[in-house]
């Protein structure tokens, strides 16, 4: 185990059926495994992890049904960002997951694969929803190697 680390997480939607046309190939594509599931819900492991790690997907309470998502309202996940290998894994994410999620109305990209110096040199992603409106990103981000290795000399 490691301490600290993220175990599991559970994401309400409003529509599990819908919703997993999306989740299935984006956890797909990232290494998970459907591990169970059920008519309102589903549970997306990865078993090659040195820890536990789960995402569930589950139906929306039936009287929170007409509430919509907020981003940034108590509560609310603003994003998740998913660690990619190299900036080719972005570019290959996009073109193969993405683009087809988005032409059958399961996704909006906002941000195909992109240079975001904001964010730090080098930084590199594409930014996207889900049917819902959850915000994900999927990014590599080479200044944490930097910051890494100059907190060590410290």
């Amino acid at each position: 185990m490691k301490r600290g680390l993220l175990h599991h997480v559970i994401i309400v939607v409003s529509d599990v059926a819908r919703s997993s046309q999306f989740y299935g190939p984006v956890l797909k594509y990232l290494g998970y495994e459907l591990a169970d599931s059920a008519a309102t819900w589903q549970d997306w492991k990865r078993w090659d992890l040195d820890t536990p790690h789960e995402i569930s997907i589950v139906q929306v309470s039936p009287e929170l049904r007409s509430v919509p998502h907020v981003r940034g309202a108590v509560g609310q996940h603003h994003h998740f960002a998913f660690c990619a290998e190299d900036r080719a894994d972005i570019d290959k994410f996009h073109a193969d997951i993405l683009v087809d999620l988005e032409k059958k109305g399961l996704c909006v990209i906002e941000d195909p694969p992109c240079e975001c110096p904001e964010y730090g040199e080098g930084y590199y992603a594409t930014f996207f929803h889900d049917p819902d409106g959850l915000k994900y990103e999927f990014v590599i981000n080479p200044n944490f190697e930097k910051t890494k290795s100059e907190r060590r000399k410290k």
